[in-house]
C-alpha cells in the first residue's frame, strides 16, 4: 500500500532483512586517540624525559572517552504566527571539552605527560624553575595560547576494519570516523584517589581537553571521505 502524504504504513519485513539492516551496530570498545603536541611543548618535554614513545604508549593507556558534541544557539520569534513560538538557530556551538580517562603506569608517565603540557601553558620551567614554585609568594605568568594549543584526532572503528589482507579485500568499503580536536589543549587534570584497597586495582588520571571547535569524516579503508 503507497503511503498517504508520506505517513508510514505498515508492510511485512523478513527476518533476514532485519538482521542484515539493524543489527550490524556499532561497538563502544573500538577507538584510537592522538595526541600531537606543538613543537614547544615537544621540547619542553623532551627536557622532561619524555619521549615519543611514551607519548604513544599514553595514548594506548586511553580507558574511555566523550566524542565532542554541537547544538545550536537559538532566537524566539512569536509574532509570525498566533500562538506559536518558533526556535530559530543563527549560530552553530560547540560543547568546546572533552573527557578522557587514563591508566596510570608504575613510572608515572601518564602523569608527567599532562602535567608537563600544563606546566608550559603557566610558565612552570619555561618561565621560571619549577623549584621556584615551591615559593608561597611565587606569581604564574601564562605562556601564548598559540604556543600550546594542537590538533587531536579521535578515531573510532570497528574490529573488522584492518589492514590484514584476506580480510581487507572483503571489507574496502568499511567506515571508521575520525574527530579533528581543533586548538586542542589539556583544560583540566583531575585529581586521583588514593586509598588502601585491593592490590589488583590500576590507578586512573582522568583528563580533560579544550577545543575550539570539531570536524567529523567518515572514511573508508580505501581513502574515500563522506
Amino acid at each position: 500500500m503507497a503511503s498517504r502524504g508520506g505517513v508510514p504504513q505498515p508492510k511485512p519485513i523478513k527476518t533476514s532483512q532485519i538482521k542484515s539492516r539493524i543489527l550490524n551496530v556499532a561497538t563502544p570498545n573500538n577507538y584510537l586517540v592522538r595526541f600531537n603536541p606543538p613543537g614547544k611543548v615537544n621540547e619542553f618535554m623532551k627536557k622532561r624525559g619524555l619521549s615519543e614513545l611514551i607519548k604513544e604508549d599514553i595514548e594506548l593507556r586511553c580507558l574511555n572517552l566523550t566524542t565532542p558534541g554541537t547544538s545550536f544557539l537559538t532566537h524566539s520569534v512569536s509574532a509570525d504566527y498566533h500562538g506559536v513560538v518558533e526556535e530559530i538557530p543563527y549560530r552553530r556551538a560547540y560543547e568546546n571539552e572533552i573527557g578522557m580517562t587514563f591508566i596510570v603506569d608504575n613510572n608515572y608517565d601518564t602523569v608527567a605527560f599532562f602535567e608537563a603540557w600544563v606546566d608550559y601553558m603557566s610558565g612552570v620551567g619555561p618561565v621560571k624553575a619549577r623549584d621556584e614554585y615551591k615559593n608561597p609568594n611565587v606569581n604564574y605568568r601564562m605562556n601564548y595560547y598559540k604556543d600550546y594549543r594542537s590538533t587531536l584526532h579521535i578515531t573510532k572503528f570497528e574490529r573488522d576494519n584492518t589492514e590484514f589482507e584476506p580480510i581487507k579485500v572483503s571489507r574496502e568499503d568499511k567506515k571508521s570516523m575520525t574527530y579533528t580536536l581543533i586548538s586542542a589543549y589539556p583544560k583540566q587534570i583531575n585529581s586521583m584517589d588514593l586509598a588502601y584497597g585491593p592490590s589488583d586495582e590500576f590507578l586512573r588520571l582522568a583528563v580533560t581537553f579544550g577545543y575550539s571547535r570539531y570536524v567529523r569524516e567518515r572514511v573508508a579503508l580505501k581513502d574515500t571521505e563522506e
